[in-house]
């Protein structure tokens, strides 16, 4: 084997497994490098148990796979069934004090890019979870289906009349963005982005927070629903 030049998914694999760049793969997945590197030896060894095709032939890279590996194993885990945000005339707050809605956001792409879909859970701050939302949104990466979900949850809440939105998702690229200690360079995420600041402009409270990816399952699972059913 080439280490510059792998023939064979098996071989890529090998070689994610000893690349410097693991970490920052293992972030993107929500892993620790430790478990991440521990999966990719698992994949290589399945791999090695059956007929591989060259790399040509694949119209995907093993990092994608992984983090789509990565995302789908919290697709196991099940959730009551919500009410469709889309089916609500009216904000499901309750209409005493000043209640805060929570939303868990989430997008996955099968292939970055590849066919994308959005999750969105939304919920009463210190309460029940209140509705759902998931939509195929055609080819995507996996960035642009994490902005399309803010904006689609956000795109609720104006129409509710919502004022205090808390945002939590695991996206660690987009939360830093939000908060603005990373530039937005990219030009298939600033529209996304701007579209975000114009939606949270007239809001009372808009709050993001980073959390670990088990912490966002139910979303991730409204995401992966929609493209299971696309």
């Amino acid at each position: 084997m080439n280490p510059a030049n792998p023939e064979t998914l098996s071989e890529l694999l090998k070689t994610l497994e000893r690349s410097g760049e693991l970490r920052s793969l293992a972030r993107e997945c929500g892993l620790s490098v430790r478990e991440l590197r521990r999966r990719l030896s698992i994949w290589r060894r399945e791999l090695v148990t059956a007929d591989e095709a060259p790399l040509s032939d694949t119209a995907e890279v093993a990092a994608p796979k992984a983090k789509a590996a990565a995302s789908r194993k919290g697709a196991k885990e099940t959730f009551p069934a919500l009410v469709s945000a889309a089916d609500l005339e009216e904000s499901p707050l309750p209409s005493k004090g000043q209640p805060i809605m929570e939303l868990h956001t989430d997008g996955a792409s099968r292939g970055n890019p590849g066919p994308a879909a959005v999750g969105v859970v939304f919920g009463i701050k210190g309460g029940e979870k209140v509705a759902e939302y998931c939509e195929a949104i055609g080819k995507a990466t996996n960035n642009v289906a994490e902005y399309r979900a803010v904006v689609a949850a956000l795109e609720h809440c104006q129409r509710w009349g919502v004022r205090r939105v808390h945002l939590k998702m695991d996206s660690e690229l987009v939360v830093r963005q939000l908060h603005g200690a990373y530039r937005v360079k990219s030009p298939d995420l600033r529209p996304h982005y701007q579209q975000v600041m114009f939606l949270t402009k007239g809001l009372d409270e808009f709050r993001v927070s980073h959390i670990k990816r088990a912490q966002n399952a139910h979303a991730d699972v409204l995401a992966n629903r929609a493209l299971d059913e696309k």
